[in-house]
């Protein structure tokens, strides 16, 4: 599943509509993001992902759940907020 509020509305779909997502839209020239493990298992993983610039505009912190499949690794469930300055942000309070 997908959750998030994009522009102030609310977005929700399948999964595939991220994957949808990320294979239709260029990230920008100027796309930073940063991958933070925050919990692994066996079979089970969740990840931060903080970025600034997705498609040329829009900032995101995204929540991905995890699973090992057949040996890789695929995103079953997204949530995200969207935000601004995320990875700068993030970094100076690191």
């Amino acid at each position: 599943m997908l959750f998030g509020f994009l522009d102030g509305k609310l977005e929700h779909g399948s999964i595939e509509q991220f994957y949808h997502n990320v294979d239709t839209v260029g990230a920008g020239d100027d796309y930073k993001a940063r991958v933070d493990v925050l919990l692994v298992e066996e079979t089970l993983a969740v990840v931060r992902v903080l970025e600034e610039g997705w498609g040329g505009h829009i900032d995101f912190t995204d929540v991905l759940l995890m699973l090992k499949m057949d040996g890789e690794w695929k995103c079953v469930a997204k949530a995200y907020n969207q935000n601004s300055d995320t990875v700068n942000v993030t970094n100076q309070s690191a």
